[in-house]
């Protein structure tokens, strides 16, 4: 028994969005560092430029992340990686990077409802959302500021010269 897939031909079939559908410009925020049992994390708020800052959510989601380390359900194994707490209209949605195996990132997403932060709940199906574009551009800076640590002496100093990398700026 055979399968036949076929082929998209017209352009006009894919990547269709509607005409007033604009994508929006985005600012990433640097935090303090957050210290977790194994792992020591930067941290970024993401919001647009109009939004005001939320000090209150970002204090929520790191205390979330510290009952969560602290209950065994977030496991660290000495690592250091960065966090994305991004805000998306009146939701948030918070994304953990950490740096594995030297050369893997490993990432949980939550998302913040009526009640907090919580494991997101993807969609059924084996593709499954990630990371929207605008925080690809900020893992992607982590991802070079990690390449160069990786190319390093790897010493204490290096360790400082990868948290003190901060993205900043507007993402794209």
């Amino acid at each position: 028994m055979s399968v036949e897939t076929a082929s998209v031909l017209n352009l006009a079939e894919v990547a269709d969005y509607p005409a007033d559908w604009q994508h929006a410009e985005k600012r990433i925020h640097p935090g303090e560092h957050l210290s977790l049992p194994g792992a020591l994390l930067k941290w970024y708020d993401i919001r647009t430029p109009e939004q005001e800052a939320t000090p209150g959510v970002t204090e929520e989601a790191r205390a979330f992340l510290r009952a969560e380390a602290a209950a065994g359900r977030l496991e660290f194994r000495g690592e250091m990686g960065f966090v994305l707490n991004h805000r998306c209209d009146d939701k948030y949605f918070m994304i953990v990077c950490v740096w594995r195996n030297k050369n893997e990132m490993c990432q949980a997403i939550f998302a913040r409802d009526a009640s907090g932060y919580g494991p997101y709940q993807a969609a059924p199906g084996t593709l499954r959302a990630t990371q929207e574009v605008v925080e690809l551009d900020a893992t992607s800076h982590e991802r070079r500021g990690w390449s160069r640590f990786l190319q390093s002496a790897r010493d204490d100093a290096a360790k400082q010269a990868y948290l003190d990398d901060a993205c900043t700026g507007q993402l794209i």
